[in-house]
């Protein structure tokens, strides 16, 4: 029991660490949410760490719609637009999305 409070407590705090840095990113105007439901990159001078964050927040998103997606007769891209309209509603004021033509806005 106590190696099971052990492990859940090393992978909640990985887990706010890494939301951490998402946000971080974001607040620094360098990632926002995309009108597909996935991050993308604001800048084109984002480095390689930006980069390799957005890859890997996606396929963790691209795992999470799959799953919606079948289980609620869906497509992924259905599940992505929602989660697109649930992310602008939660986006912090001065953090970027995408609109529906592609533009970057900041909020």
């Amino acid at each position: 029991m106590k190696n099971f409070l052990v492990l859940f407590f090393a992978v909640f705090i990985s887990t706010n660490a890494y939301a951490l840095d998402l946000q971080q990113a974001k607040d620094q105007g360098l990632i926002g949410e995309a009108n597909t439901g996935y991050i993308a990159v604001v800048t084109s001078t984002a480095s390689q760490e930006v980069r390799q964050l957005v890859s890997s927040v996606n396929n963790h998103r691209q795992t999470r719609y799959k799953k919606i997606a079948v289980s609620h007769g869906l497509t992924s891209s259905e599940v992505g637009r929602l989660a697109y309209q649930k992310a602008i509603e939660k986006t912090k004021s001065g953090n970027y999305y995408q609109n529906a033509s592609g533009r970057w806005v900041k909020k």
